[in-house]
């Protein structure tokens, strides 16, 4: 990570953003400290037990790779204003069951999961709290060294109000997202028994699933492949969060309502 935060560094100061930049650096150190300070305190309850790491990543690694491609199909598409119905209503089935990702929710729970295995749990709800942290620090340094890029006020017009925000960022996007790299890094983890490589590899893999979204709209593969580096420090922190939780529910809360734009620019 420190690797890769250097070369996020190099990437805003080469365009100019150098402050930006040294913003960002700071917040991925300063938010993983805080979360270790707060999570001594404050001792997740859940424990996660995983039954076949192995058969269970090779299933969500085929589905991710599914969702990746219904929707890079979707926003052909979508571009080319396609009229066959069939095609777009089978795209549509692929891209909520792989994309979003309903397969592997019912896959999992098909094993016999339990939601709270599942990252769906928060106990003690104090937890949250570190997710409010996360989601603060993320304002207070976006206001301090890259206040143009706040997009609360874009963000709200876009996503249609608060109820937008709630249905497309929180659910939408957060949720969707942060269960998955849940999944990932806990099986990847329980394979390779190497502290935090689970929560490297799964954010390398959350980054590029962004990879189809970009160069559709940016017809540009580096620019494309520098912006999915870009936003791994920020999902590290958020893959960080639910590790030393064992919950989704407080990175989910900081994911949702990151419209501070510090990763972007």
């Amino acid at each position: 990570m420190a690797v890769i935060n250097l070369l996020v560094l190099a990437k805003f100061a080469y365009h100019g953003n150098y402050l930006h930049g040294v913003g960002y650096f700071i917040f991925f150190y300063a938010s993983i400290y805080g979360i270790d300070y707060f999570t001594d305190r404050i001792k997740p309850k859940t424990t996660i037990s995983i039954k076949k790491p192995k058969q269970e990543l090779f299933v969500i690694l085929i589905f991710i790779a599914l969702g990746v491609l219904f929707m890079a199909l979707k926003f052909l598409f979508d571009q080319q204003a396609s009229t066959n119905n069939a095609l777009r209503l089978t795209i549509l089935i692929g891209s909520l069951l792989f994309g979003l990702p309903l397969a592997a929710l019912i896959y999992l729970l098909f094993r016999k999961y339990k939601f709270s295995n599942l990252g769906f749990s928060c106990r003690p709800v104090a937890l949250i709290f570190i997710g409010v942290f996360v989601w603060a620090l993320t304002g207070l340094i976006a206001y301090l060294f890259n206040k143009n890029g706040i997009i609360w006020k874009e963000g709200y017009a876009e996503l249609g109000g608060v109820l937008g925000i709630i249905l497309q960022g929180i659910i939408g996007a957060a949720l969707v997202e942060e269960f998955t790299r849940f999944i990932l890094q806990t099986r990847i983890q329980e394979i390779l028994k190497i502290k935090h490589i689970g929560i490297l590899l799964a954010t390398i893999i959350w980054a590029f699933m962004h990879f189809p979204m970009s160069f559709f709209k940016t017809d540009h593969w580096l620019n494309s492949t520098m912006y999915c580096i870009q936003i791994i420090p920020i999902g590290y922190v958020w893959g960080y969060l639910s590790f030393k939780t064992k919950s989704i529910v407080p990175s989910v809360f900081a994911h949702g309502l990151n419209l501070w734009g510090l990763q972007n620019g």
